[in-house]
């Protein structure tokens, strides 16, 4: 037993949260002995020396070192509790030990509570520990505080539906925040389909769907996972599936980014222009009622009942192609409906968010409106087309209108005008 403690005995001291040093170098020698600390535990002094406190027993039993752990690194890596208990590789089997401060001893004492061995305190620092062992020789131990591991890793986003050839950005946020080793690491599940880089962003590669997860590098075994699904692009471009019986793209006709405004078009116009009005627009002669084409009312111009776009005329389907096509009015009045609007600004671009029943969302910039030569209300009111023409004024079709307080489908304009088209495909 004499040999086992020889070999494996460490001093650990770790007083409690409120232990102090009050007092440093007392004999003013360069080291912090043992004479020298005095502790504040719990609200008395434990300690002190005989000069400076003559009542102390100078054989006092005491567990108090200087605040921290000693950790002997050299075989077992076996601890000294602050409550006389031993960890490490001892941790459970019963031995405890007792520090000795005026006699610089340590004591050892078997599991049944027998005497077993005797250290010698030969020097202590702030964060060294010299002992001399019964047989003679030294070991040295270092100061370390208890490793604080990672518990909780939060991700950015646990699900998240992008397309094929975009990426998207996932952040770790690691719980305690003051973990010794706070590195993780990023893997996916399906390279194939969503590969991941060593910053968390995420590739994705082919249609599917891949599990993200970010894993804790200090041993502790904690993980966060995130669910990305990769969808298909159509005809070049992206689109949302927001729970309704279409998906919307993600982006104006025109635009390259969500919170751009993209092109305007006139009603039943598929390219933009500088000068939007009666005069040059292309379905009818100069004035609102001598209209060539959409027309259900000879008042209004030459009557041949067409109340919905034509393919040809339609801009998202003329400028995107595919099955891209512009929202008819019931589209729209679903997506007022049965969506969460949230006048919100992306990239400092004011607009609408617009969430859909299974929680997808895309984004509306408030573009405004041209008219001849002008853009008005650019930054306050998004006007989008549908596809519907508005039967009581053939010179007019149905649009979208939101502000930061209102949203209404059903709002009829000239068609005449410059406005916003958001695509939809089946």
């Amino acid at each position: 037993m004499k040999k086992f403690f020889t070999l494996l005995m460490t001093v650990l001291m770790a007083v409690t949260a409120k232990a102090q040093v009050i007092n440093g170098d007392l004999n003013h020698n360069g080291d912090l002995d043992v004479d020298d600390v005095t502790l504040l535990i719990d609200g008395y002094l434990t300690g002190e020396t005989e000069a400076i406190k003559p009542t102390v027993n100078p054989y006092m039993v005491d567990n108090s070192l200087v605040a921290g752990t000693w950790y002997y690194s050299k075989m077992n890596s076996t601890t000294l509790n602050a409550d006389g208990t031993m960890g490490g590789s001892l941790e459970g089997k019963g031995y405890t030990y007792k520090y000795m401060p005026f006699q610089k001893h340590i004591l050892l004492y078997n599991p049944d509570g027998s005497f077993a061995l005797e250290d010698v305190v030969l020097k202590l620092t702030a964060d060294t520990l010299v002992l001399k062992l019964p047989d003679g020789t030294c070991d040295v131990l270092t100061r370390t505080q208890p490793k604080e591991y990672v518990s909780y890793i939060e991700l950015s986003q646990t699900s998240v539906g992008i397309y094929s050839g975009s990426r998207v950005q996932l952040t770790a946020t690691v719980y305690p925040a003051y973990a010794d080793d706070s590195r993780v690491s990023w893997s996916s599940s399906d390279r194939w389909v969503a590969a991941v880089d060593n910053d968390g962003i995420v590739y994705a590669k082919s249609s599917g769907t891949a599990t993200i997860t970010c894993e804790a590098l200090d041993g502790s075994g904690v993980k966060a996972t995130c669910t990305v699904t990769v969808k298909p692009i159509t005809n070049g471009h992206d689109y949302v599936d927001l729970g309704l019986s279409v998906m919307w793209a993600t982006m104006n006709v025109g635009a390259n980014a969500p919170e751009e405004y993209g092109d305007y078009f006139a009603w039943g116009e598929t390219k933009p222009k500088t000068d939007y009005s009666w005069e040059t627009y292309k379905w009818c002669e100069g004035k609102y009622n001598t209209l060539t084409k959409y027309c259900i009312d000879s008042d209004y111009g030459t009557v041949d009942n067409k109340t919905v776009l034509d393919l040809e005329d339609d801009a998202a389907h003329a400028n995107w192609g595919g099955t891209w096509r512009m929202p008819t009015l019931e589209e729209w009045r679903e997506l007022t409906n049965n969506c969460t609007w949230e006048w919100t600004a992306r990239y400092d671009v004011f607009g609408c968010k617009v969430t859909g029943p299974n929680g997808n969302s895309i984004f509306l910039p408030a573009a405004g409106y041209r008219w001849r030569g002008y853009l008005d209300y650019s930054g306050d009111v998004g006007y989008f087309w549908s596809s519907s023409l508005y039967s009581n004024d053939d010179s007019t079709a149905f649009s979208l209108f939101f502000d930061s307080g209102s949203t209404y489908c059903g709002n009829v304009y000239y068609r005449g005008n410059g406005r916003s088209v958001r695509a939809v495909c089946p």
